[in-house]
């Protein structure tokens, strides 16, 4: 098998987290273009598979509801908002950061967080906030990966690709070829 990459939109809204992606300009066929999200996997079967994004995190009053509205059994998603409300409130709601991809692969561990309080007074951020917000936005990027992988399995399932077949009524010779 080899390698394939993807670029595509998230299963959850990440602004439910305060988190805004970065986008991309893509050319449409029609001469347009559209902006893309900066989130990207690979999958599903090598190692330094995994899913990345990037954009900045800014605090957003509610934002730990939302995603319990959004996803009211996903215990996952509930943590990494609880997290990321409680090293906000411990820094006074003033942290923001700044998430980057770098290197050839595609995980969480490829995204650097660069952590800042933006306050008036220039106060330094408490010293756990760097590596809380971290760890969350990359458990955030395995949850990301997580459901993808969830969707490729049952995209691929034989059931789901009977379903394709009989649906699009193709037919196939005793060699396997689709009838024309």
């Amino acid at each position: 098998h080899g390698r394939v990459t993807y670029q595509t939109q998230p299963p959850a809204n990440p602004a439910r987290f305060s988190i805004r992606l970065d986008t991309r300009p893509v050319r449409l066929v029609g001469g347009g273009m559209r902006e893309d999200p900066k989130i990207y996997f690979s999958g599903f079967w090598s190692q330094g598979d995994g899913a990345c994004f990037e954009g900045s995190l800014t605090y957003r009053s509610g934002a730990h509801r939302d995603i319990r509205a959004y996803a009211p059994e996903d215990r996952v998603l509930h943590d990494i908002a609880d997290r990321l409300l409680t090293i906000q409130r411990r820094n006074f709601f003033q942290l923001v950061a700044d998430c980057r991809h770098s290197g050839r692969y595609y995980h969480a561990r490829t995204m650097s967080v660069n952590v800042e309080r933006d306050g008036p007074t220039c106060q330094e951020p408490t010293e756990d906030a760097e590596t809380v917000i971290e760890t969350a936005l990359r458990d955030l990027a395995d949850w990301l990966y997580r459901q993808l992988e969830s969707e490729y399995t049952f995209q691929t399932s034989d059931e789901q690709i009977d379903e394709a077949i009989a649906a699009n009524v193709y037919e196939f010779t005793e060699d396997g070829r689709r009838m024309q």
